[in-house]
């Protein structure tokens, strides 16, 4: 039992020997089995200049980021970061220059800040950036890398001491404020609206009370004259010749004609117009006009009682 707790250990002992060989092996030689290449391929600094800026004033955020051509590919390398509560205050600008393998780029952000969040708390304040980051793509790996980006703090002046503060004489103030003022008192105001009320009031009765009041005016009843059917018939007949009619809307006005003078039992002017309306050549507003004339004498004559 004894014996096999020894072979035991010294199984163990040879294995984490080899281990350690293999690890110190690997070290030498640089050919671990890591997957992805080191992150000091690149590196970053930042600065502000100026450091202590008076409130208003442009400052210039540079990263510096220094890479190894045969691990990173130098095109892809971004710099991703916010400046609030600064706003760009111009185009950013970026500046290459290569040494062999190495690339260096320089990352430029003009910044000013004008509104609320940006003023000095009191004699001076402190301006905080919030950390960026540096993303760019490997040149052997489909992998992305990231360094982080590490803004240093801007001090912000005040262009006004506490003495000049209190030195202003500022021209308004919220205690002694001037008394109120009127051009016309709310005594007289409320007089004066309460009379124009009690006119408009009395305005609308008097004119509800005319309208009222007013009696319709009566209807005109009109009185539909009923003309005789043989004037109607000779008024068609004058109408149809004067509008410059077809010869088929003639020969049908004169045909009611002809009827007309029928049914009064005047026959021969009948027949007169029928020889009119089918008259091969065209009918003449003389010859309308003749049996238009002659008609409505013998039809008063035929209408007068005895």
């Amino acid at each position: 039992m004894k014996r096999a707790a020894v072979i035991a250990v010294e199984i163990l002992a040879v294995v984490v020997v080899a281990l350690v060989a293999r690890e110190v092996w690997l070290a030498v030689r640089d050919d671990g089995d890591a997957t992805g290449p080191p992150t000091s391929a690149v590196t970053v600094e930042t600065s502000v200049t100026p450091r202590v800026a008076m409130f208003g004033d442009t400052v210039v955020a540079t990263a510096d980021v220094v890479a190894d051509s045969r691990v990173v590919k130098p095109d892809t390398i971004r710099v991703q970061t916010e400046f609030e509560p600064y706003e760009l205050h111009g185009t950013p600008t970026v500046q290459r220059t290569e040494n062999g393998d190495i690339v260096h780029l320089v990352f430029r952000y003009p910044l000013r800040c004008l509104r609320e969040g940006c003023e000095p708390a009191g004699a001076r304040g402190v301006a905080q950036f919030e950390p960026g980051l540096v993303r760019y793509r490997f040149a052997e790996s489909p992998g992305t890398g990231r360094a982080i980006v590490d803004w240093p703090a801007v001090e912000v002046a005040s262009r006004a001491s506490a003495t000049n503060v209190e030195q202003i004489e500022w021209r308004a103030s919220e205690t002694n404020l001037p008394a109120v003022t009127t051009r016309f008192g709310p005594t007289g105001l409320a007089v004066v609206l309460f009379a124009g009320g009690l006119a408009l009031a009395g305005a609308a009765v008097w004119l509800a009370r005319r309208l009222w009041h007013v009696a319709p005016e009566p209807d005109e009843e009109e009185q539909e004259v009923v003309r005789p059917p043989l004037e109607r018939a000779l008024e068609l007949a004058r109408a149809d010749l004067g509008n410059g009619a077809s010869a088929p809307d003639r020969r049908r006005a004169l045909e009611r004609v002809a009827r007309e003078l029928s049914l009064l039992g005047l026959d021969g002017l009948a027949e007169e117009a029928r020889t009119l309306a089918w008259s091969p050549r065209p009918t003449t507003a003389d010859e309308i006009e003749s049996l238009a004339h002659r008609a409505e004498d013998a039809a008063s004559t035929r209408l007068v009682p005895a």
